[in-house]
């Protein structure tokens, strides 16, 4: 009964004429499912072919869907729902993309990279502006530019810089083959050793960041030596004459054999240096030093000269003899030779080291062993003799009267 309800359904809209196609048929439309959700609104430049109820996707799962888009001040304006649970943190970019060249576009969600732990979320109401949107290439674009690339002489120009290249390395061809091997082999070195490089990047930063760290430090250095260069920049020619006279010197020095490299004996300025070294250093250390050390110099400053002479330049801008005047020198009352006056006191002053030579030796007074005690005579005295005084020597003490103080 159906079977022929039906058979005779269709024939009837054959004969009647009635055409139906598959756009006419109805199709299941995308769907957010069971909740509501949040909304988000996204501004778009430029909003290509997206279909109504577009599919939304985040990292490629679909997450919401189209609700709504609208022209508002020459930008494409649409309403986002994003399913509940779904989680888009700020900072995210929206773009409009197409799986296939011929497919729908729809909606893609791109976080940031890296992703922050923390960051804060979307909210129903948010909206993302035109410095995080962006439209994905069209078909039409994409082949608009190849067609430039094909037509307007791209490929012309680059079979022109092949046979060119071609043309110009002629029969070097195979020089130029060995070039691209050797510059393979090199990369390929550089790749075995990219751990070493990498290693060689990561040093090189940490260097940078402890220059980075003392970064304080080498402000203070820089900003004491500010002061030293400006007297550097001021003493610019001054230095620059020192510079010039060690050059002079230099040059004289090479005139030596042993600076210049002509000599044959073997011996250079640096042997003789050591020579005359270890000499003066025996001289000073030894206790019996005696002319043999001595004559140990002479070879080496015989060597030195050109001859067996040195020669001297000798300039005497003035000549002082004590009180006698000279030009330019009045001369100098105060210095005169010996006078009579200074034979005394020459004597004294060699009495007086005698004396400080005896008070090392015997000790210092009368009391000291060196006979300066006076004469004690022994036994009883003698007798006068008439004519003369009294013997000689000191006075016999006299007896004080009585109620007299002795003598002091």
């Amino acid at each position: 009964m159906r079977r022929a309800f039906a058979a005779a359904a269709t024939a009837a809209m054959v004969t009647t004429g009635c055409s139906v196609g598959l756009g006419d048929l109805p199709l299941p439309a995308p769907g957010m499912g069971a909740g509501g959700g949040y909304m988000i609104t996204a501004v778009f430049a430029n909003a290509l072919n997206l279909p109504a109820e577009a599919s939304v996707k985040l990292s490629g799962a679909d997450v919401g869907q189209l609700r709504s888009l609208v022209a508002k001040n020459y930008t494409a304006v649409a309403e986002l729902q994003i399913k509940t649970g779904v989680e888009i943190p700020q900072g995210s970019t929206v773009e409009l993309r197409s799986a296939t060249p011929l497919g729908d576009v729809f909606v893609a969600i791109n976080p940031p990279t890296p992703p922050e732990p923390g960051a804060p979320l979307l909210k129903d109401g948010d909206t993302v502006g035109l410095d995080s949107t962006a439209a994905a290439a069209t078909v039409e674009a994409v082949m608009s530019s190849a067609a430039i690339a094909v037509n307007g002489g791209t490929i012309r120009n680059l079979t022109n810089l092949l046979n060119g290249a071609g043309r110009a390395t002629g029969d070097q061809g195979e020089a130029f083959g060995n070039l691209i091997n050797l510059t393979d082999e090199v990369l390929g070195k550089l790749n075995a050793r990219s751990g070493d490089i990498e290693e060689a990047l990561t040093e090189t930063s940490a260097l940078a960041d402890r220059l980075d760290e003392k970064n304080p430090a080498m402000t203070e250095i820089l900003e004491a030596i500010g002061p030293a260069t400006d007297v550097l920049a001021a003493n610019t020619d001054q230095i620059t004459d020192v510079v010039v006279q060690l050059g002079a010197t230099t040059r004289q020095l090479g005139r030596f054999p042993s600076i210049a490299g002509t000599d044959d004996s073997g011996r250079s300025v640096i042997g003789d240096m050591n020579t005359l070294s270890r000499a003066w250093n025996d001289v000073a250390q030894s206790p019996d030093t005696s002319l043999a050390a001595l004559n140990r110099l002479m070879p080496v400053l015989v060597k030195a000269t050109s001859g067996s002479a040195v020669p001297l330049t000798v300039s005497i801008d003035r000549l002082v003899l004590g009180s006698i005047p000279d030009i330019g020198f009045k001369g100098d009352p105060a210095f005169h030779g010996p006078k009579r006056g200074d034979w005394a006191e020459m004597a004294g002053s060699v009495k007086y080291v005698l004396w400080r030579l005896q008070e090392r030796v015997v000790g210092k007074g009368p009391e000291s062993q060196m006979g300066q005690t006076q004469f004690a005579p022994a036994g009883p005295p003698l007798p006068p003799v008439l004519g003369e005084g009294p013997p000689p020597g000191p006075p016999p003490p006299v007896a004080p009267a009585s109620g007299q103080e002795p003598p002091r």
